[in-house]
């Protein structure tokens, strides 16, 4: 009984409470951050596009009874796969970009999740 009065409560405040379309300060609040949100995202796809992508590999190979290894950069390139030998100075560095542009691109799934979100919230408004 509790638990069919608790639903009948939460069904009733749903009904009554239009939270876009009953709060003007609401609705602008949402309307800003979903500008703030696009105005992020827009940023990170700009820096992306500037950073490596692709993945670092080491590969080792044997000449001549001795081993050589080297890093290589590995990605698509118009479809295609491509590798891209990296010189031993340049490995930290493109460690980072590449680390970078992980983190910019979970950043930027989790704007376009926000944004997606908040469109729908705004889009009930009518």
């Amino acid at each position: 009984v509790i638990f069919l009065l608790a639903i009948f409560h939460h069904i009733i405040d749903n009904i009554s409470m239009k939270v876009v379309e009953n709060d003007r300060l609401i609705s602008d609040m949402l309307r800003e951050e979903l500008v703030r949100c696009r105005k992020m995202s827009a940023s990170i796809e700009q820096a992306l596009s500037s950073l490596s992508k692709g993945s670092l590999h080491l590969r080792s190979k044997d000449y001549q009874g001795k081993s050589y290894s080297y890093h290589y950069l590995k990605f698509r390139e118009r479809g295609k796969n491509v590798s891209r030998h990296i010189p031993s100075g340049q490995v930290e560095e493109l460690r980072k970009q590449l680390q970078t542009r992980k983190n910019y691109e979970q950043e930027l799934k989790t704007y376009r999740a926000r944004i997606r979100y908040l469109e729908k919230i705004l889009r009930h408004q009518g």
